[in-house]
């Protein structure tokens, strides 16, 4: 039986090989580990993208750091960062040697412009998942979360503030919210 620091490697290295499209790429992967080994749930997502953001760094090194502290303590988190950061260490090393000596291939061209709409399906999935998740509770419908992320949404569009400072408002808006309804 392989032990969980090990396993939090592996599976963070796979993630970061193949999420492509920087950190919220990492999310469906996320998912997977859910529906896999049951380390965290995925309510748990959301929190871990909010800290995530707010904290300093990359969010999906975040995010591996995170589930590898709650999953295997500090020996997790550990080895979930230099999972994440392995893999496109490496890759990006064989990146530059290619993309310098076949920067004018067609071919190379090509698979950059079918990579760039593969990170947005996958982005795209895991929004709708995440409004899913966020805007039912227990299978009933939130208006306030609904009221939240709306008013968030268009004071994020229209004065580009930091994402940490909406998602900080996101919080004092819920804490306000809960206060009402209770």
């Amino acid at each position: 039986m392989i032990n969980i620091t090990t396993l939090l490697f592996l599976e963070f290295l796979k993630i970061g090989i193949f999420a492509i499209g920087g950190g919220y790429a990492t999310i469906p992967f996320l998912f997977h580990l859910i529906d896999k080994y049951h380390w965290f749930w995925p309510k748990d997502l959301t929190n871990m993208i909010a800290l995530s953001n707010m904290t300093p760094g990359p969010v999906g090194i975040n995010m591996a750091t995170y589930v590898g502290f709650t999953t295997g303590g500090l020996k997790g988190s550990l080895m979930a960062t230099l999972g994440i950061i392995t893999g496109p260490f490496i890759i990006t090393l064989f990146v530059i040697f290619f993309i310098n000596k076949y920067k004018q291939s067609q071919a190379l061209k090509n698979i950059l412009e079918g990579v760039k709409p593969a990170a947005c399906a996958l982005i795209s999935v895991v929004l709708i998942q995440l409004v899913r998740d966020n805007l039912f509770i227990d299978a009933k419908f939130n208006p306030n979360a609904v009221i939240i992320l709306v008013v968030l949404f268009f004071i994020f569009k229209y004065t580009k503030k930091f994402p940490s400072l909406i998602i900080l408002a996101g919080g004092i808006l819920g804490i306000i919210s809960y206060i009402f309804q209770n």
